[in-house]
């Protein structure tokens, strides 16, 4: 190898390693995750943040649900924080087009649990998901399928969800 195709390959080299670290190298970066807290004899949502290494829409939203999906630490169970989520539930894939999150979850996000178990499922997942500007609402799929409500209490999931104005008590 001549002098000049040497060069080249370490010019390459050096401008891919930039590119790499400036552009394509996960960042840590910090994301809110939705859990349960009681409030005034029913229950409502609060953020909970929490740091992740990651880049891009999607790969920030799969880490919030990675967090949501682990549920609360002791240290936040201890401030009386909860999920409605069953343990075992999945994320199956997870993507964002067009403004909108389709977030694909296991079957066990159906199983147990009444109405306002549901409920509280719904808007986790859906203030998980919408937290970021390029993701304003969520399609929530069962499965990898769509479904019409969630589970036997019939909460709606029948079209992509958005955040209502206030933050829902249930």
């Amino acid at each position: 190898m001549g002098r000049r195709a040497l060069l080249w390959v370490l010019v390459l080299a050096v401008v891919a390693a930039a590119v790499w670290w400036t552009q394509l190298r996960p960042r840590e970066a910090r994301v809110s995750v939705y859990f349960v807290a009681p409030a005034d004899g029913s229950s409502t949502l609060v953020a909970v943040e929490r740091v992740v290494t990651a880049r891009g829409a999607e790969a920030l939203l799969r880490a919030a649900f990675d967090a949501l999906l682990g549920g609360p630490t002791p240290v936040e169970r201890a401030r009386g924080l909860t999920t409605e989520i069953p343990a075992g539930t999945r994320l199956r894939g997870l993507r964002v087009r067009e403004g909108t999150v389709v977030v694909d979850l296991s079957g066990e996000l159906a199983s147990g649990g009444g109405s306002s178990s549901m409920q509280a499922r719904v808007w986790q997942i859906v203030y998980t998901a919408t937290q970021l500007p390029a993701a304003g609402r969520v399609r929530i799929l069962l499965e990898g399928r769509e479904a019409a409500a969630l589970g036997g209490e019939g909460v709606l999931i029948d079209r992509p969800l958005g955040r209502p104005g206030a933050v829902p008590r249930f």
